[in-house]
């Protein structure tokens, strides 16, 4: 069985004082490919990640989180250090009023305090926001890198999720992943289907 990895991504924007949450029908998705980079100064792999969003609302997208590590997986937070290389800006997105937003990209290792319950390993995409902001439509290209060569993953493992004011939105996520040695699901299906279950 090839290596399956959870991936969580979410777009938060911090709320208004006592908002009510507001249903939409946003929508968001996205794909993981590799290429070989074809740099001496790289690592062996480049990984793209693009993420097309829309969040049927006025609330725009606020950073990603790309979730690699539920709580309770098998590889460390040292484990992820070792496998990827982050530079910065990382990539970009188109922002509102045609301009263009750059994002830099880090590791955390405790989670996104913003988003409740979403703990574990994440590398989070921050929008650096000089005079251009994300809108609530939007698609963000974005790369790391890594010496460890890509395994597929499963469509319905991997999924993201837009965070904007108080509501969520999940969509379908595919594509590759370093192939780690750890196993960062580490059987933990049921679990993860329930966490998914409650933003639905």
């Amino acid at each position: 069985m090839p290596y399956r990895f959870r991936i969580l991504a979410l777009v938060a924007l911090l709320s208004l004082a006592g908002a009510a949450p507001v249903l939409a029908q946003c929508t968001i998705s996205g794909n993981i490919s590799a290429a070989p980079s074809g740099d001496p100064g790289l690592p062996a792999w480049t990984y793209t990640v693009t993420v097309t969003w829309d969040t049927d609302v006025q609330f725009a997208l606020s950073h990603l989180d790309l979730l690699i590590d539920p709580v309770g997986g098998t590889c460390g937070c040292t484990d992820i250090q070792s496998a990827l290389t982050l530079l910065n800006p990382a990539g970009s997105s188109d922002g509102e009023g045609g301009c263009t937003v750059d994002y830099d990209q880090f590791l955390e290792c405790g989670g996104d305090p913003s988003i409740p319950g979403v703990d574990g390993i994440l590398l989070k995409f921050e929008p650096i926001e000089e005079g251009c902001e994300p809108g609530t439509t939007g698609t963000a290209v974005l790369v790391f890198h890594s010496d460890i060569a890509p395994v597929p993953v499963d469509g319905d493992i991997l999924s993201l999720v837009d965070k904007f004011a108080n509501e969520y939105c999940f969509g379908n996520l595919s594509g590759e992943f370093p192939g780690l040695a750890c196993n960062p699901v580490s059987g933990e299906d049921t679990a993860w289907g329930s966490v998914k279950g409650l933003y639905r």
